[in-house]
């Protein structure tokens, strides 16, 4: 689907909520996507083979608020993503994760930032870190954009908002990069289209045990999933490229006196010190 394609009743935004056997943290993540203060959006869930009691859950709520749901053999999370974009209608486009929270004013703050820059294709912000309980233990401040920077670390993670035109020029996202699918999606979209930090926490992301990140990522071969094997091979494939996002890694390192890159904020019991 292209833009030009969009009927005139399609919703501003989309927003895509892939899940699998997290049906614990599921009514936090779909409660916080429903609260939105921006109203013109659809929401797609994809139900990606969860065995747990997310069927049930989601059941009660489409009764409720009427949103998409699509039950699917357990894929992989990028799959689970190529299933909602490609229903997906809106302008705007967006995903969150089923164990994470949107807060309110998420895509109000984005779609006016959007709206405000039609030369950038892709906006994120900043994002809290809260634990299993939902306490907010610290927040990460996000680096401005910079395409070479993007080689060494993930800095836009999972607050974000791009247009439909970037899906339109770059496609979906690649089942190969399981566990890098987003970071290898950002590589691709910042060889087209300008991106643009938004310096406001709308976000929260959220640490346990039980994540993807903890359960799967860290237990594979060198602590890295196949996917952020083929990112590191994709970037020595282009070596001056990433001699140069080394250089300038290294030259913000000794400027700032740390590391550079997101900037976590520790909170202490919840409190910033």
């Amino acid at each position: 689907m292209t833009t030009s394609n969009l009927r005139e009743d399609s919703p501003r935004v989309s927003v895509v909520l892939p899940t699998y056997n997290q049906a614990e943290y599921l009514p936090q993540a779909l409660d916080s996507v429903l609260n939105q203060t921006w109203r013109d959006y659809e929401l797609i869930v994809v139900n990606d083979g969860s065995t747990d009691d997310t069927p049930r859950i989601l059941d009660e709520y489409q009764q409720r608020y009427g949103f998409a749901v699509i039950h699917q053999e357990n894929q992989k999370l990028p799959r689970a993503l190529n299933t909602g974009f490609r229903l997906a209608r809106g302008q705007y486009l967006t995903w969150t994760s089923s164990d994470n929270v949107m807060l309110p004013h998420m895509l109000e703050v984005l779609v006016d930032a959007l709206d405000c820059h039609p030369q950038v294709g892709l906006v994120y912000a900043d994002w809290e870190i809260i634990d299993e309980h939902g306490t907010v233990i610290g927040a990460a401040q996000t680096l401005d954009f910079d395409r070479y920077l993007l080689m060494r670390t993930n800095y836009i993670r999972a607050c974000f908002l791009y247009r439909r035109a970037c899906q339109d020029a770059v496609g979906l996202y690649d089942p190969e990069y399981i566990h890098a699918e987003d970071w290898e999606y950002w590589l691709r979209l910042s060889r087209r289209f300008r991106m643009m930090r938004v310096p406001q926490v709308l976000y929260q992301y959220r640490m346990h045990s039980s994540s993807l990140t903890e359960a799967e990522v860290m237990t594979q071969t060198d602590g890295q999933s196949e996917g952020y094997r083929k990112l590191a091979a994709g970037f020595r494939a282009r070596p001056w490229a990433w001699y140069f996002s080394k250089l300038k890694w290294e030259w913000r390192r000794l400027r700032l006196g740390r590391d550079p890159g997101p900037y976590l904020r520790p909170y202490a019991k919840g409190v910033d010190e």
